[in-house]
């Protein structure tokens, strides 16, 4: 693991802490989102983005694509302070937010893998988020 991963994912569990990099926009998601990602229809990635796990409405889609681009837009903010790809920033993120903010029940998924349903353990992170639970 590199000592510029660490740094950024250092940064993530700061800005994920004080909510800045996850702005309310960002974060927010409405009762249809919430109803999917229980359901097992939406659920959060490696990457940092949500993802649609299964069959949801043209709603439900709209609005995930609307918040990975506030996502997307939080993540760049961030970069660009850092000196660092949105890449980075997100896969730090994501690291984070696999690691503390996925419920049991909720799927998830790493890469290109398939989706996986969290259990009461924690989830095996990729080798690159090592630091970052």
């Amino acid at each position: 693991m590199t000592l510029k991963f660490l740094m950024i994912a250092a940064s993530a569990a700061v800005v994920l802490a004080t909510g800045l990099a996850m702005t309310s926009p960002a974060r927010a998601q409405s009762g249809a989102v919430a109803a999917a990602m229980s359901a097992g229809a939406v659920g959060e990635q490696a990457d940092g983005y949500l993802g649609i796990a299964g069959s949801v409405s043209d709603a439900v889609r709209q609005e995930v694509e609307s918040i990975n681009i506030k996502r997307r837009a939080a993540y760049t903010d961030l970069a660009g302070k850092r000196g660092v790809t949105v890449q980075d920033v997100a896969a730090a993120t994501g690291c984070q937010t696999l690691s503390s903010r996925v419920k049991p029940g909720q799927v998830y998924r790493i890469g290109a893998g398939a989706w996986q349903t969290k259990g009461a353990g924690p989830i095996a992170l990729p080798g690159y988020c090592a630091t970052a639970g």
